[in-house]
């Protein structure tokens, strides 16, 4: 029984913050060029593991990711999204 209402409790905490994070932006300093909008909710269609690599985990962003790594990276390959600097940030 104990062990059942655990596991209740634990699939309750992880559907609430799953559906916390659908509801989610998230907005980055994004250096000397202006801030950047990143709107999870859109890009959750994906699937978490495009950007999670399977396990959904908060990610650290900075340049290096967001250009080379995932964002920028992702959007020149399926050729869509923007892909210009000014495309993603904003003054």
């Amino acid at each position: 029984m104990k062990k059942t209402a655990l596991t209740l409790i634990a699939l309750v905490a992880f559907a609430t913050s799953a559906f916390a994070a659908a509801q989610e932006s998230y907005e980055y300093k994004g250096g000397a060029m202006g801030k950047v909008a990143f709107p999870h909710k859109a890009h959750m269609k994906l699937g978490c593991a495009k950007c999670h690599e399977g396990a959904p985990k908060k990610i650290e962003i900075n340049k290096a990711v967001a250009h080379d790594v995932l964002c920028k990276k992702c959007h020149i390959e399926l050729k869509k999204g923007p892909q210009g600097c000014k495309d993603c940030h904003k003054k």
